[in-house]
């Protein structure tokens, strides 16, 4: 009995082992088929479709794995504007379809967007816009606007009825929890945390978002305006005393051409591109087509050089971010790949000048400083240009500051320029509630700060004040030299203050209002390139997803091995220091540990 179970076990082992192995290298040859880079073939009298849906990312993952199983958008924001731009001289394009799905890109983003519809439509090239069944609000219209011809589906949704923040605040819920955030910041609008302390907006917050709402309702009126041929005080009118909810009111008002199911959009393109009778239109979508060199359809460069374009996206952290590469690829800077891509191109002779990329909200003082000085020894040898995407606040103008010139898009959210630490006293929900006491041994009356089971006394309060105070005086430092502003003027426009891009040029926290390709025409011309266009670099290069797959394995086997290896003492020390390493690694001086992030819109 016992020889049948064991030779049970080892054959479900082997088969086991068997096809774990089967399926890695079925995964393997699927991996590489997925990333083999191919050019393309594009057939005349084409047209470029361009899904505008779900978020619009600044660099797409190229893991074959998330494309392959949904995780990953097929194109990101350079793709889409690189698209255009070439279909602006490329014979094969005929005609540019917009096809309107729900974006939740940032106002910023679809900026970008809209700017380079704008360029193909005033090229030449037609270009129409439809919702077919998926409706459309503010954001799609933006970008809709654009084109020669608007259509929506019959009987689908549209949106047209102004603009709102609307924000939760948890005061009330943290009451009845007896749980006390202990906040304490450096400027009266730094409004980070107040979501907690708070039941409503405190006027200054009020005050600023109600500034940001109107940067992006103006910028989309004027949009509407030109692209549609319409008077802005109508627009005005339209939003405010008969809002439009419906896609046949729409026409009625003249916001869109008129109702027509897909099949219907895609005769129309079929009669415009003159596709012959008998034969399916010919489309290629923006993934595909991005693939094409620029050389192939016409474009040439200027000069030897390149322009390094160097991406710094996320919520701001220490050291190198952990990337799995099955799961979905998540928003973080991390202060080593920025640093090291700077360096890069730094120390390249290739480049001419670097464009910094910035969508960040901010986050770790220390590692924003540790970049800021990367930055500022780049602007020491080369011109470097900032490019904000749809935010660059907080941490995220920080890095900006040394640039030559700051270039924002007019809604871009930027400023912030104020520090922030939140504690937590949950002394009578732990206590009264729960029943849960504490004791402790300490060497120092301070040894106890960061515990969450009791009040912050008054020269704790005092000492953290000061770290913060210190931190804040820091970031208007930086920003005064960089801006070439006395530190009290700064603080006038800083108080943890943000600005739209529009409203940051007037009080001397951005240059200009443009979008990436102006920053790189800046850059281009700084640096002695020529008229343009420039050749341009991406960095950081982006690992791949064997290489993400590579060091997760060997992580893996660390583990393993460590657990084997060990003993029980050395294991649990080895946990305590990777513990303590992320703790101090991502949050330096300053600590705002949060249950969570909270949303704003």
């Amino acid at each position: 009995m016992r020889f049948l179970s064991t030779l049970t076990a080892s054959v479900l082992g082997t088969l086991l082992a068997f096809g774990i192995v089967i399926f890695f290298l079925f995964f393997f040859f699927f991996a590489l088929s997925l990333s083999t880079d191919t050019t393309p073939s594009v057939e005349p009298s084409s047209v470029l479709t361009v899904p505008i849906e779900g978020p619009i990312p600044e660099r797409v993952s190229d893991n074959p794995f998330q494309q392959a199983f949904g995780n990953a958008p097929s194109y990101d924001l350079h793709d889409l504007q690189q698209a255009l731009r070439n279909a602006q001289s490329d014979d094969r394009i005929s005609a540019v379809w917009l096809r309107m799905k729900g974006t939740s890109a940032s106002w910023g983003t679809l900026e970008e967007v809209r700017d380079a519809v704008v360029e193909v439509r005033e090229s030449g090239t037609p270009v129409i816009a439809s919702s077919e069944e998926f409706g459309m609000g503010e954001k799609e219209y933006f970008v809709a606007s654009a084109a020669d011809s608007v259509f929506a589906g019959p009987q689908t949704f549209f949106e047209y009825n102004g603009f709102a923040s609307i924000q939760p605040f948890f005061k009330n819920a943290f009451d009845k929890l007896d749980v006390e955030p202990q906040i304490i910041r450096a400027g009266k609008y730094k409004s980070a945390g107040e979501t907690f302390m708070r039941s409503d907006f405190s006027e200054p917050n009020r005050e600023q978002i109600e500034a940001l709402i109107t940067t992006i309702n103006d910028r989309f009126t004027s949009a509407v305006a030109e692209g549609r041929g319409m008077s802005a005080s109508s627009l005005k009118t339209l939003a405010e005393e008969q809002a439009v909810l419906d896609a046949s009111v729409a026409v009625d008002e003249g916001l869109v051409d008129g109702l027509r199911y897909e099949d219907e959009v895609r005769s129309l393109l079929r009669d415009e591109v003159g596709t012959p009778e008998g034969l399916d239109l010919s489309t290629t979508s923006v993934s595909q087509y991005s693939r094409i060199p620029s050389e192939n359809v016409g474009v040439s460069y200027t000069g030897t050089g390149n322009v390094a374009v160097v991406y710094g996206e996320g919520n701001i952290v220490s050291g190198e971010p952990d990337q799995s590469p099955f799961g979905p690829s998540s928003q973080v800077l991390g202060s080593t790949p920025l640093i090291e891509a700077l360096n890069d191109a730094r120390t390249s002779s290739a480049t001419q000048a670097v464009v910094l990329r910035i969508n960040s909200p901010g986050g770790s003082a220390a590692a924003s400083e540790a970049m800021w000085h990367a930055v500022k020894r780049t602007a020491d040898e080369k011109p470097v240009i900032v490019s904000m995407g749809g935010v660059a606040a907080s941490g995220g103008y920080y890095i900006a500051a040394p640039a030559d010139t700051i270039v924002a898009n007019t809604t871009t959210t930027t400023g912030s320029i104020g520090v922030f630490g939140l504690l937590w006293n949950a002394e009578g929900l732990l206590e009264d509630k729960l029943g849960v006491t504490f004791d402790a041994v300490t060497t120092s009356p301070y040894a106890d700060l960061f515990a969450s089971n009791k009040p912050l006394a008054p020269e704790e309060r005092a000492l953290f004040e000061r770290t913060i105070e210190s931190t804040y005086n820091t970031f208007l430092q930086r920003v005064g030299e960089g801006r070439d502003m006395d530190t009290s003027a700064v603080n006038d426009v800083a108080q943890g203050r943000v600005w739209s891009g529009r409203d940051a040029q007037e009080v001397g926290l951005v240059d200009t209002t443009g979008s990436l390709q102006d920053a790189i025409d800046i850059a281009g011309a700084a640096a002695g390139m020529g008229e343009g266009p420039y050749r341009t670099r991406t960095l950081p290069r982006p690992k791949t997803f064997f290489e993400r797959l590579n060091e997760q394995l060997a992580t893996q086997a660390t583990k393993v091995w460590q657990s084997m290896a060990s003993t029980p003492l050395e294991r649990s020390l080895w946990r305590h220091s990777r513990v303590l390493k992320r703790v101090t690694g991502s949050n330096g001086r300053v600590q705002a540990r949060l249950p969570y992030v909270p949303d704003a819109k």
